[in-house]
């Protein structure tokens, strides 16, 4: 694999443009890899539209046909449903862990297994999240269980 930078002053956005004869799992990797780095996401507080980055998501959650995203310290709302965020964030450190909630790992700072085959997490902002049982599998293997 060959790899080409080429800065120029001129452009005002940056391509990222992959010349290949057959797109193998390497290759899907960094594909992967290059579209998690450009997702941000549009969320509402206070009436106001911003921008957040996808890291600084501890989990999504949907209640009552409502998008919610929470991170360490806020709260905001999104258009998007929880099955479009699932597919964008399907290659990162998101991983779904109930019918209504997304959970990015990289916040879990305890994992307890539950007499009922469920996990208990403790996030580092101190919030429980239940994983139910039917995800725990999936959950296991991103998380390194």
């Amino acid at each position: 694999m060959k790899l080409v930078i080429e800065q120029d002053r001129n452009l005002k956005e940056t391509e990222i443009v992959i010349r290949c004869s057959v797109i193998n799992s390497e290759l899907q990797k960094i594909i992967d890899a290059i579209k998690i780095c450009s997702f941000t996401i549009t969320a509402y507080k206070d009436g106001y539209l911003q921008k957040i980055n996808h890291e600084a998501v501890c989990y999504i959650e949907s209640v009552d046909e409502k998008t919610f995203i929470y991170c360490e310290n806020d709260v905001y709302e999104s258009k998007m449903k929880l099955f479009e965020f699932e597919e964008a964030l399907i290659n990162s450190s998101f991983v779904r862990i109930s019918k209504s909630c997304i959970l990015n790992i990289d916040f879990i700072e305890k994992v307890k297994p539950m007499l009922n085959g469920k996990y208990e997490v403790l996030l580092i902002n101190g919030e429980k999240l239940i994983i139910n049982r039917h995800y725990v599998p999936d959950f296991k293997k991103k998380f390194g269980l």
